[in-house]
């Protein structure tokens, strides 16, 4: 199948090569999917890794989550993030015999995820039984976003969230970060400073959809809740007020015309691109020099897509398919929650999505369902 760039595209390809004084064809081959494009040019095949998968079926214990961003420690650690996450107390892997928690931790050694080790960690309530890694004294709950390490300490952020009557019986209350003091102890023994965030006057999950460093800048980005086209914006701060801790005045992406204005401003944001998703991921690509997102597109049966920009401000290529998830068929199937993970090695590029599904009782049967799963993309010859 080809999916070639329209003629506008083309016409604004030719133009581009044209003022750059060069001759080019781009293509991307994403699991069968030829990709000419005039924005990225990048060529990958991609596939299930199934080897992978088995890192998050270790432990006897920790039975299942979602969410799994991750943040480079250093050393060959990696920090994985989840939210809601099964924890089976008598150790037989059985969710029957499970609590539900807001959200857990765990730290892999090694940077190949197929021959990794991985640890788990969350806290324990009062009850004896488990409880979220992170938690603060009021009846919001927590699931972690992105977060990135500045210097020696580990800045990440959270989408706070109420129960609600509609929807999916949640809503998002807004945003926090954590800072943690000493990222390089075990996340058990680690020193937690919740920081200060502006209003969220136009209710944008800052975090929660890409945290990345560039330049002189520490930059976040989030969706607005609840608009259901998920545009995407971006926020951002000098690296050292950051490591200071200091959240309260970033800037914002408000257009070409504009540029970033403070906080403090009434000016409309200007949304990086629209139709994104809640999470997703950015990152630079260095072979290609170009950024990079990852989300998933559809509810319930989902693709994983890839866009691409010379610029963190864009242009922002258009969503294209990068692979078909084998658990797209099934019934019931909630896809959703793609990532990249750079840091990792074993491919050019490793991804994950999480699964669910919209059947209780196959969520509590199905020992594969609600895991992350492993993507591995290996550049074109």
């Amino acid at each position: 199948m080809i999916d070639a760039a329209s003629p506008q595209e083309t016409i604004v390809a030719i133009e581009i090569i044209r003022k750059a004084g060069a001759v080019a064809i781009f293509a991307l081959l994403f699991g069968g999917v030829l990709w000419a494009s005039p924005i990225m040019a990048q060529c990958f095949e991609s596939s299930a890794w199934t080897e992978a998968d088995q890192l998050f079926h270790r432990d006897p214990h920790w039975i299942g989550a979602d969410g799994a961003f991750s943040v480079d420690l250093g050393g060959n650690r990696t920090l994985w993030l989840f939210a809601d996450t099964w924890i089976d107390p008598t150790g037989r892997r059985a969710r029957k015999n499970g609590r539900m928690i807001r959200n857990s931790v765990a730290i892999q050694t090694g940077t190949d995820p197929s021959n990794a080790t991985i640890e788990y960690f969350w806290a324990t309530a009062d009850d004896d039984q488990p409880d979220a890694f992170f938690t603060r004294p009021d009846d919001r709950w927590y699931w972690p976003g992105h977060g990135l390490r500045v210097g020696e300490r580990l800045v990440l952020f959270f989408n706070r969230l109420r129960s609600s009557t509609g929807g999916l019986g949640f809503e998002s209350d807004g945003w926090n970060a954590v800072m943690i003091m000493n990222p390089d102890d075990e996340p058990s023994n680690w020193r937690m400073n919740w920081l200060r965030s502006p209003s969220n006057r136009l209710g944008i999950i800052v975090g929660f959809a890409g945290v990345l460093r560039w330049g002189e800048h520490i930059y976040a980005l989030g969706s607005q809740d609840p608009v259901k086209s998920h545009p995407i914006f971006a926020a951002r701060w000098k690296v050292e007020e950051v490591r200071r801790g200091n959240l309260m005045a970033p800037e914002w992406w408000s257009g070409p015309d504009v540029g970033w204005v403070a906080d403090a401003s009434m000016t409309a944001r200007w949304p990086l691109f629209e139709n994104g998703q809640t999470e997703l991921t950015i990152h630079r690509d260095e072979v290609t020099q170009q950024f990079l997102v990852v989300h998933t597109k559809g509810f319930g049966k989902a693709d994983v897509m890839m866009r691409a920009a010379p610029e963190l401000t864009g242009p922002w290529s258009a969503p294209r398919l990068l692979f078909r998830p084998p658990e797209y068929h099934e019934p019931d199937i909630m896809i959703y929650a793609a990532k990249s993970h750079p840091q990792l090695s074993g491919s050019d590029l490793v991804l994950t999505y999480a699964t669910n599904t919209f059947d209780f009782g196959e969520h509590l049967s199905n020992p594969l369902s609600y895991y992350p799963h492993f993507v591995r993309l290996a550049r074109c010859k």
